[in-house]
């Protein structure tokens, strides 16, 4: 009998899920439009039209850095990259309970910032998980996090022009 604890031989392939990841970017998107005074139903979808575009290049684009910065990793563990942003992205979820109280409860209009930060960290927490499985260099921490800023930057610019 194999018994398996934590990531003792690593999470396999169904270890890590990335939906959450993705589930939080929908989130995200439904609660921008309700943050300002008006809204209409195509702002809505225009606004969970671009997190989605958001959360999957977000999630990609730091498995492609992940893969192609450290290919002896990849060829010994192929699945590690998925695997640390999996782990990294479940990261976003207290920030997106936190934007979602703040929204209904608090009445805040501070979704975007809550996304941001989520993803900043999410993404930032993403590398830290790749060097704990061996990735070498703190670009693996410094890249995702250009990435996140970059792309939490671009989301609030198309979240500002939005009808």
């Amino acid at each position: 009998m194999d018994t398996k604890l934590g990531y003792a031989g690593g999470a396999g392939s169904d270890g890590v899920k990335i939906w959450p990841a993705y589930l939080c970017f929908i989130i995200f998107g439904v609660l921008v439009p309700f943050s300002r005074p008006e809204y209409k139903l195509t702002t809505v979808l225009y606004s969970l039209v671009i997190a989605i575009v958001v959360g999957l290049l977000a999630v990609n684009l730091l498995i492609l850095a992940f893969n192609s910065g450290n290919t002896a990793l990849r060829q010994t563990d192929g699945g590690f990259a998925r695997e640390a942003v999996g782990t990294g992205m479940l990261f976003m979820i207290p920030f997106t309970v936190l934007a979602i109280l703040a929204l209904v409860i608090l009445e805040w209009n501070v979704v975007m910032p809550f996304a941001s930060t989520a993803i900043t960290t999410a993404s930032a927490t993403a590398g830290t998980e790749a060097m704990k499985r061996g990735a070498q260099g703190t670009r693996n921490v410094m890249i995702p996090t250009l990435v996140a800023m970059v792309l939490s930057t671009v989301w609030m610019m198309l979240i500002g022009i939005l009808p």
